[in-house]
Order: C-alpha cells, then sequence, then structure tokens
C-alpha cells in the first residue's frame, strides 16, 4: 500500500488541532448564552420562566436543552480527539503491515531478519590484520 505516512500523521494531528478550535469556538458561544439565562426569569418565583426553563407536559425546557448542549459539545470534542487519534494510530499499523510484507517479499531483507533472529550461532571473528596507513 502506498501511503504518506508523514502526512496522514499530520491530518490525525490537523483534525485534533481543528477539534479543540472548533470546541473553543462553542465554549464561547455557550458562555455568551449563559450571560443570557438569568433574563429568563426564575423559574422557583415565576410561571412563565418556570414554564420555559423546565418545560411542561413532558416536554422538556431550556434548561434540559442547554444541558444536551453541554453534552454534545463534549462528545464533540471527544470524537474530534479520537478520530485524529484513529488516523494517527491507522498510519502506524499501516507502515508495520508495509514492513511486514515487505519482509516476506525482499529476499535480502529477510535473510537479514532470519540472520538476526538466530540463536546459538558461532558469530566468525575476522582474523586478517590491518594495516594502518
Amino acid at each position: 500500500m502506498d501511503v504518506d505516512h508523514s502526512s496522514m500523521e499530520g491530518s490525525g494531528e490537523a483534525i485534533r488541532t481543528d477539534g479543540g478550535e472548533f470546541g473553543q469556538s462553542l465554549s464561547r458561544l455557550r458562555a455568551r448564552l449563559e450571560s443570557l439565562i438569568p433574563y429568563f426569569g426564575n423559574p422557583d418565583s415565576d410561571e412563565a420562566a418556570q414554564i420555559f426553563r423546565r418545560g411542561t407536559d413532558g416536554h422538556p425546557g431550556f434548561d434540559a436543552a442547554y444541558e444536551d448542549l453541554r453534552t454534545a459539545q463534549r462528545n464533540i470534542g471527544e470524537a474530534y480527539q479520537d478520530i485524529g487519534s484513529a488516523v494517527v494510530a491507522m498510519s502506524k499499523n499501516v507502515e508495520a503491515a508495509d514492513w511486514a510484507s515487505m519482509v516476506g517479499e525482499n529476499d535480502s531483507v529477510k535473510e537479514l531478519v532470519e540472520f538476526a533472529e538466530r540463536t546459538d550461532d558461532a558469530i566468525s571473528v575476522p582474523t586478517t590484520l590491518v594495516e594502518r596507513a
């Protein structure tokens, strides 16, 4: 398989970076929305605020939707991180598989690997004298 591993790993890192930037943007928007919540009324003392914030007749209100938004933001952030990590891991796995298939197909490499894996083999040491220049 012909894969540019440095590009693929760079893409994985870029996905993680994009996720971080996206998460920061969402955090800023959520903070702006959160600053408006006091203007939605006090659900403990205002019936209209109670219906809006807590919902009615089994329908969720703003507070439940806001909590869902926080959960979605967390999940999206984790997804970006996980996807970026998976792309990097996939590149490393393909690189390892390429190496393994190359060893099986290339006789010279195969012989070198077999030589490196030998056990109980005497290693000959050259006895030829070397002249200094």
